[in-house]
């Protein structure tokens, strides 16, 4: 157990969630006393994000990834996103093995995969990811997967991909009984807060934490969101739930990420609230308050129209 400032890399720190968490780990909250260097992986150290966060304090590393690069870190945070292939991110690890690292958090951010059915082939790389890390790690470095459900900011961009038709005022969800299915939601910014969070509590003592960490920054379903939508944009909304059965053939014979994700909503399979780590990360939202899709819904004016 260890309380002395902590050094922290962010992979793929300067990508969309990427660079919340690394401006995260750069505040006042963490530096100096509970972080010391935040070394931020990435392909661009002339990009404007990179100059920004060198300007906050990070140290920008765009060379290989090696054992000596990751010499004297406690925490590695990999948020590349899923179109990094696979013997990249067993690299990191392998990496992070070699150099002792502590701590390390795999890409498993957005839906967790280990209570799913039909859609589980899609979400596999994940399981992979994790599984692959522990056993190189052989019980010497604390892997902590971090599911948040979907991505609340994201909501308005991929609408109609979703079943969101504003111009037309009807949703569509997946599956019998798919209205009043309860989909987790957590924003960008919270994600950040919590994987901070998260690092600096498994750096002092890895036992406070779990594998696999649930967070959910707020909750709705497709009826509450049509009512939300209505509310805001005054009209009615109408929810239609579509037959399952064209969804699971497009997950099994094409293995369609879309058609997935839409079946892991109306399935219920993305509700993560009933064992999150919300208390832990954030107790009582006394550290911060958790963005809600009532406020979303807001503050995008009802989807922007979509």
């Amino acid at each position: 157990m260890s309380s002395s400032p902590i050094n922290v890399v962010v992979a793929g720190g300067t990508g969309d969630l990427g660079k919340l968490i690394s401006k995260t780990l750069l505040t006042p909250v963490y530096r100096p006393n509970q972080i010391n260097r935040v070394v931020v992986l990435s392909r661009d150290d002339s990009s404007p994000v990179a100059q920004e966060l060198k300007t906050l304090g990070a140290e920008i590393h765009t060379g290989p990834v090696q054992a000596d690069t990751l010499k004297g870190i406690d925490v590695v945070i990999n948020a590349w996103g899923f179109t990094v292939p696979g013997d990249i991110h067993n690299a990191l690890v392998n990496a992070v093995v070699d150099a002792g690292v502590k701590v390390y958090f795999p890409s498993a951010f957005g839906v967790e995969p280990h209570n799913l059915d039909a859609e589980t082939k899609v979400f596999a790389s994940k399981i992979g990811q994790a599984d692959y890390a522990r056993e190189v790690g052989k019980g010497a470095l604390k892997v902590i997967e971090v599911y948040n459900g979907g991505f609340l900011g994201q909501i308005a961009q991929y609408a109609p991909v979703i079943g969101i038709d504003i111009p037309n005022k009807t949703l569509t969800s997946v599956g019998q009984g798919s209205a009043a299915a309860r989909v987790s939601y957590t924003s960008e910014r919270d994600i950040a807060y919590a994987t901070a969070r998260l690092a600096v509590l498994a750096a002092q003592d890895p036992s406070r934490v779990p594998d696999h960490v649930r967070i959910s920054g707020t909750n709705t379903s497709w009826s509450h969101l049509a009512e939300l939508l209505g509310k805001e944009l005054g009209a009615k909304f109408e929810v239609k739930e579509l037959d399952d059965t064209p969804f699971r053939d497009k997950i099994e014979k094409e293995g369609d990420f879309v058609s997935a994700l839409r079946y892991a909503y109306g399935m219920g399979h993305v509700d993560l609230t009933t064992s999150t780590a919300n208390e832990l990360v954030n107790p009582g939202e006394g550290l911060w308050k958790w963005d809600t899709v009532e406020e979303y819904v807001k503050k995008t004016k009802g989807l922007s129209a979509a």
